[in-house]
């Protein structure tokens, strides 16, 4: 079984001062193949730097770039624009692009559980934890 791994998961878990940290921690599956986009990678190192946290965001990057156990997905331009059919239909609710773009990501291979404290997946319903 996949899992995908959102941006708010990856922040609890880099961030120690965040507030679901000690949960994210807690809910890194060993035996589960995780995946993730590449556009989750670039929201996740974009809000570490605008919150000061560049050194932060540089080993994130690095981590994640050294990760085997982590399979990154990029977007091609059909499913941009599937995206952006979904974000037409999840963004009045607060989903953002980025979002979106995992929801049409996870549909696309299968995926139904993710990592994530944004509660936006669970209303486009995906199965969310930890």
């Amino acid at each position: 079984m996949r899992i995908f791994v959102d941006t708010s998961f990856f922040i609890a878990l880099t961030m120690k001062g965040d507030q679901w940290h000690e949960r994210a921690r807690g809910a890194m599956p060993s035996e589960m193949s995780l995946a993730t986009s590449s556009l989750v990678v670039n929201e996740t190192i974009s809000l570490l730097q605008a919150r000061g946290y560049f050194s932060d965001a540089l080993v994130f990057l690095r981590e994640i770039r050294g990760n085997d156990h982590l399979e990154m997905l990029y977007v091609d331009p059909a499913l941009q624009s599937q995206a952006w059919d979904e974000f037409s239909r999840w963004g009045a609710m607060g989903a953002n692009a980025v979002d979106c773009v995992s929801f049409s990501l996870m549909k696309k291979h299968g995926i139904r559980r993710v990592l994530t404290f944004d509660q936006h997946f669970r209303l486009a319903g995906f199965e969310v934890g930890p």
